[in-house]
């Protein structure tokens, strides 16, 4: 079974290898392949303990990204984030570790599929309207190895506001066996004011279309009643880092670490809870289990919580 399973994994990736001839311009063709040897050259300094060619091959790479994401999607990627170790160098599928997972999926190389991943990106709604509002902008573009989690790639991008202190971020996730986007038609926009410290993300496609349609750079615009629970959502978020350093005063006995992570958890799940109401989630049993969850474990919800609930039927 092993052994069909791994001729099936060739098969897919030379027919991957195949299409990306088919499709792709012999530029894109160049660039990727210079692409991979550039990241087989670092694999190559990290086992070798070569730091100052690691470091080298870590920019080469980066210029490489930009280029190949730039020209696909027509859109100026102005910087590319490679960190070693964490998302650098990215190892072939053959030397991934054993996943921990209940399914069994193909898995091939970044590569195989980037091309079919970025023109898919780019016909998707959601990339569409992020280019209209932020092309202007400066663009950092994140490409993670999230292949032991359905053989996904991901591809994240984070606009700056020209203070520097707003960011809009939006991602996809690519199948690395095929050209498939897993999450095309799902919608999600972060924003983050650095100012104010404020971090919202919104679900809704409507929520998304104002926001690209706002004068500001990057807000979400709330109902009044949504405005409520994100106001909720903020007080909770203030308990938790009130919270949080109380541990270094406490005696560190079972009892008090147990209370300790058990508040922690309790303040988590309701601000999971304020924060799904106001993202707007697509399916409401989400927030369903987790109001269960709570429930189960601490009994009802705050009053306070109750009521904003209360004022939405």
């Amino acid at each position: 079974m092993k052994l069909e399973y791994a001729v099936i994994a060739v098969m897919a990736l030379l027919v991957s290898s195949v299409m990306i001839l088919i499709f792709a311009e012999p530029d894109e063709i160049s660039h990727i392949t210079q692409f991979e040897k550039i990241n087989q050259q670092a694999i190559h300094s990290q086992e070798t303990g070569n730091h100052s060619k690691l470091e080298s091959y870590r920019q080469l790479m980066q210029q490489k990204l930009q280029t190949i994401v730039s020209n696909a999607l027509e859109i100026p990627i102005t910087k590319v984030y490679l960190e070693e170790g964490f998302n650098f160098p990215f190892l072939p599928a053959s030397a991934l570790p054993l996943f921990d997972s209940d399914k069994e999926f193909l898995v091939c190389d970044i590569t195989s599929n980037m091309h079919s991943h970025l023109q898919n990106i780019r016909k998707a709604e959601l990339f569409q309207m992020y280019e209209k509002k932020y092309s202007g902008y400066e663009i950092e573009l994140f490409v993670q190895d999230e292949r032991r989690y359905e053989s996904m790639v991901h591809y994240g991008f984070a606009a700056t506001s020209d203070d520097g202190n707003g960011t809009a971020i939006i991602h996809f996730h690519g199948n690395s066996c095929s050209g498939e986007i897993l999450d095309i038609d799902k919608y999600l926009l972060s924003c983050r004011d650095k100012v104010k410290d404020k971090f919202m993300s919104a679900h809704s496609k409507e929520d998304i279309r104002a926001s690209m349609n706002h004068p500001d750079f990057c807000t979400i615009p709330l109902d009044s009643w949504r405005q409520s629970v994100y106001d909720y959502n903020q007080k909770i978020k203030e308990q938790l880092e009130n919270h949080l350093p109380t541990i270094k005063t406490s005696d560190k006995s079972y009892e008090s670490v147990s209370a300790y992570q058990l508040e922690s958890h309790r303040l988590d799940l309701l601000g999971d809870i304020s924060s799904m109401y106001v993202m707007g989630v697509d399916d409401e049993q989400d927030i369903e289990e987790k109001i269960r969850q709570y429930n189960n474990q601490f009994g009802s919800l705050p009053d306070e919580l109750l009521r904003l609930i209360e004022q939405r039927k």
